[in-house]
């Protein structure tokens, strides 16, 4: 081997020594690619989940409200013996409800012993369009069920 040889050999040999000493920085175009897709399939799943629980929490003022119409209606009922004719807009039993401020309209039927407030969601509100809430009531005995949301 030459002189030359030998001087090229160490400089190549001194060259690739620095080369895998070095320490990388950064990422790759590979791997913030793969991130993206991750934190996209878990956008997928989890969105989907949190407009049914806004709608969940929306659907809470209906259930409320309707329990308080059905809860006033007993109390009529207790007060004035009789249920009287049944009003589809509460009003008897409830006052005037204000609709301006609320994501819900109330509607009352049935009898004495299967009294019924239904809150049906305001078209427009996205939390609130499409859900209905049924709270049924005994006024004889003052037992009710459980409330029925459908719609979420």
């Amino acid at each position: 081997m030459t002189s030359l040889q030998a001087k090229l050999t160490q400089d190549l040999a001194k060259r690739l020594s620095k080369k895998t000493g070095l320490i990388q920085q950064g990422f790759t175009l590979v791997e913030l690619l793969i991130v993206v897709v991750i934190v996209g399939i878990l956008s997928a799943v989890a969105l989907p989940q949190f407009f049914s629980q806004t709608k969940k929490a929306a659907a809470t003022e209906g259930t409320q409200q309707a329990s308080s119409i059905a809860k006033q209606a007993a109390a009529y009922y207790l007060e004035q013996g009789t249920l009287g004719t049944v009003d589809a807009d509460c009003s008897d039993y409830a006052g005037t409800i204000l609709d301006t401020n609320t994501n819900f309209t109330y509607a009352c039927s049935g009898t004495k012993t299967a009294f019924v407030v239904t809150a049906t969601g305001k078209k427009g509100n996205d939390n609130t369009e499409g859900v209905k809430v049924e709270f049924t009531g005994n006024l004889t005995d003052g037992t009710f069920s459980k409330p029925v949301v459908t719609g979420i």
